[in-house]
């Protein structure tokens, strides 16, 4: 299988990953003096910035880093991912070190790990070697998910807890904790059934695709528009697979299976694998299918 294109810049920015260096490093620094300062007021003021610039500083580098070749990207991939979860860590631990004398605090900055995975979308995806990522994305998408839904439900009890209400209320408050808690375990549970389930669809479907784009390309001529027709079946339930976020069903955020332009390239080489059997489209189309079907091979779960 060929590997996707690339688009490279006609004038290498080499400003950009020292911006993106300049701008982690200021990053470290601040969650280091957040860290060292007792004043709730300052260290709101410090995560917000840090927050903020290390967003700044993955916008900067991020076309800089797509515009790499494959060896760079499997050399390089791990480093937004790395700096994500240390800032998420660095703000958990700094949340607990606050939890016993600011609760209000601690909760809010637990709750702004959840707004900011979900609403503001987390970290991005690079949609650059698409098929060589999938794996990776059906792992860690799912994880992150949890770990987003468990900081934001952590922060939630905390600012439950601290609600002013008067003593009698207090098994009631309990109870809403306790239920918090518990939506918290089944939906975890929910996201990793739902990567197996579409890991386990998209395997069934690209091996039944590819199985029909083998019979039409190797078929009699006599059967070619009944084997057609059940290719072109096989690649709509396949699409509408593709189509679906890897951790949830909203639309709006969440990890792509394939990105918009690379399912488009697919759709086009399915076409004309169908229109011309057993010609280049064929085997590009099978190749990507397989690729497919290798990244999700460790997830199938028939009886999910």
């Amino acid at each position: 299988m060929t590997s996707e294109p690339v688009t490279h810049e006609t004038r290498p920015a080499r400003w950009r990953p020292l911006a993106g260096a300049a701008g982690t490093a200021t990053v470290l620094a601040l969650t280091a003096a957040a860290l060292n300062t007792t004043s709730p007021t300052l260290f709101r003021g410090l995560a917000t910035l840090s927050a903020l610039l290390l967003l700044g500083s993955y916008r900067v580098t991020a076309p800089w880093f797509v515009a790499r070749s494959e060896t760079w990207h499997r050399v390089i991939t791990f480093l937004p991912m790395t700096a994500y979860v240390a800032a998420v860590g660095l703000i958990v631990v700094t949340a607990a070190a606050f939890l016993p004398d600011q609760p209000v605090t601690s909760g809010s900055a637990l709750l702004m790990i959840w707004i900011f995975h979900h609403i503001g979308g987390g970290i991005r995806e690079p949609t650059s070697f698409a098929y060589e990522r999938l794996r990776g994305r059906l792992t860690w998408a799912a994880a992150l998910q949890v770990a987003a839904t468990c900081c934001g439900t952590v922060g939630a009890v905390c600012l439950i807890r601290t609600l002013p209400v008067p003593g009698r209320y207090a098994p009631a408050v309990f109870a809403t904790c306790l239920s918090v808690v518990i939506g918290l375990v089944v939906s975890s549970k929910k996201v990793f059934e739902r990567v197996r389930k579409l890991a386990t669809q998209l395997d069934d479907r690209a091996e039944n695709l590819e199985r029909c784009l083998t019979r039409l390309s190797h078929g009699a001529a006599a059967d070619r528009d009944q084997l057609r027709n059940a290719a072109e079946d096989a690649w709509d339930d396949l699409h509408r697979t593709l189509r679906n976020k890897v951790e949830t069903g909203f639309h709006l955020y969440g990890t792509f299976v394939l990105p918009p332009a690379r399912l488009r390239t697919l759709e086009a080489l399915v076409t004309d694998a169908i229109r011309s059997p057993g010609g280049p489209a064929y085997r590009e189309a099978t190749a990507r299918l397989t690729v497919i079907r290798a990244a999700c091979a460790s997830k199938i779960d028939t009886v999910a």
